[in-house]
This record gives C-alpha cells, sequence and structure tokens, in this order.
C-alpha cells in the first residue's frame, strides 16, 4: 500500500502546462513545473521559428478568469 501523494509533476511550461499548474496549485497540490528549454528571458538571442499567438478566445478568456486574472475590456 502506497501513500497517496498531492504532488504533481507537469512537463512542458508552455501556455497549456502554466495554466494547468496555476489550477492545480489553487486546489492545494504540490505542483513543480519542468520545461526542457531555457529560460529566454535569461538568452541574448531569441530561437528563430518559435512565436507566441497572443490572440484569446473566449474559452481563453473564461481560463484565465477561473484562475483570477481579471478580462480588462479594451478601449
Amino acid at each position: 500500500m502506497t501513500k497517496e501523494s498531492n504532488a504533481i509533476n507537469i512537463l512542458g511550461a508552455g501556455l497549456i502546462g502554466s495554466l494547468l499548474s496555476i489550477y492545480f496549485r489553487k486546489r492545494g497540490l504540490d505542483v513543480h513545473v519542468y520545461e526542457k528549454r531555457a529560460d529566454g528571458r535569461q538568452q541574448e538571442l531569441l530561437e528563430e521559428g518559435r512565436s507566441i499567438n497572443m490572440a484569446l478566445s473566449d474559452r481563453g478568456w473564461r481560463a484565465l478568469d477561473k484562475i483570477g486574472f481579471v478580462r480588462k475590456s479594451c478601449p
């Protein structure tokens, strides 16, 4: 018999991995996020061929609302 743990590992710190980690942490789980790429903020040169789409659908806004981000209307 094994003891239950409140720890969870998430592989990938992209948009979904980061969002899941916030959800799980708010539920009281001990979350560890692992990413194979180096922190882009610490590098002088950006990786070529990678981009982040900053457009959010209504579903994306609802997911952010659920974790406590406030949706602000555009002017």
